[in-house]
C-alpha cells in the first residue's frame, strides 16, 4: 500500500510543481491585465486571452491533481489506510493532522474551479468576477500546496 501511495504522491507532487510554475508565468504575464472588467475583458488581445486561458488550465488540473491523487494518497500514506473515504472526510483529517491548511479553503478553491468550468458568453461579469478572484487568491491556493509539498519531503 505505501508503494503505490508513494509513486502516486511523487507523480503528482511532480505534475503540481510544473502547474504551479505555469501558474506563476501566466500570472507575472498578466499582471498589466488585472483586474479585469467586463469591457476590458472584451477588447483583450489574443495574447492575453491565451495566458489567461493557460492560468485557468494549469490552476483547475492542479486542483484536480491534488483532489484525485495528492491528497487521498497522503491521507491513505499518513493513516496506513487505503479503505475509501468520503473527500470531505479526507480533507478534514488532513487539516486535523497541520497538513492542509484548510478544508473551507480548498472547498472555496473547489468552487472556483467549478466556475471557471461553465464559461459561457452571456456571463462575462461572472466570468470576469472569477477570474478576478483567481488572480487575486491563487497565492492562498499555492501557499496550500506548498504546506502539503513540504510537509511530505519532511517524511522523506
Amino acid at each position: 500500500m505505501n508503494d503505490t501511495a508513494t509513486a502516486t504522491i511523487e507523480s503528482a507532487i511532480k505534475e503540481c510543481d510544473s502547474h504551479v510554475a505555469k501558474c506563476r508565468r501566466a500570472r507575472a504575464l498578466l499582471e498589466q491585465a488585472f483586474p479585469l472588467s467586463s469591457e476590458r475583458f472584451k477588447n483583450l488581445e489574443e495574447d492575453t486571452i491565451e495566458h489567461i486561458d493557460q492560468l485557468v488550465y494549469r490552476f483547475t488540473k492542479m486542483q484536480d491533481s491534488m483532489g484525485t491523487r495528492l491528497l487521498p494518497s497522503l491521507y491513505s500514506y499518513v493513516e496506513a489506510d487505503d479503505s475509501p473515504k468520503p473527500f470531505l472526510t479526507i480533507l478534514m483529517r488532513l487539516e486535523q493532522l497541520g497538513i492542509l491548511t484548510s478544508a473551507e479553503q480548498w472547498q472555496f478553491f473547489r468552487n472556483l474551479c467549478n466556475n471557471l468550468a461553465h464559461d459561457y458568453p452571456e456571463s462575462i461579469e461572472q466570468t470576469v468576477d472569477t477570474l478576478n478572484v483567481l488572480n487575486e487568491e491563487f497565492s492562498i491556493f499555492e501557499k496550500m500546496y506548498t504546506k502539503v509539498r513540504e510537509y511530505w519531503m519532511s517524511l522523506k
